[in-house]
């Protein structure tokens, strides 16, 4: 019996419900190489271990109360994955910013080992 393995797209949505919208932090030990391979925004690459990737994220979950991303349009090809997403954020007051943007990934093995990421626009896509 062939069990299949996840698709890179799978992968990533997966990332996003349980790490964002779940907010389980454990999540990470599943689905991210240690060390992954960040690309930020203003050019630096960033290689994160598990447990600086945890952190990273839990800092999130202290500014938002709620995170909700969803995927516009998702491309994949064997190994790679772009997203373009959606997000509405609530902060601690409840106020709810929504931001938009593209998301890069590289998933090798089952695990996200680079993202890229540029930066987020403001308000949805239209």
């Amino acid at each position: 019996m062939n069990i299949a393995k996840p698709t890179p797209a799978e992968i990533v949505d997966r990332y996003t419900e349980e790490l964002y919208h779940q907010r389980n932090l454990d999540a990470l030990d599943d689905l991210m190489a240690d060390p992954m391979v960040r690309h930020e925004p203003d050019g630096t690459r960033v290689a994160l271990t598990l447990k600086e990737a945890k952190v990273r994220v839990a800092s999130f979950h202290e500014q938002f109360r709620s995170m909700r991303f969803t995927n516009r349009k998702i491309v994949q090809n064997e190994d790679s994955v772009a997203a373009a997403y959606e997000a509405d954020l609530v902060d601690q007051d409840g106020d709810v910013v929504t931001i938009c943007g593209i998301e890069m990934f590289t998933v090798r093995d089952g695990r996200i080992t680079e993202i890229w990421n540029p930066p987020a626009g403001n308000g949805p896509w239209g």
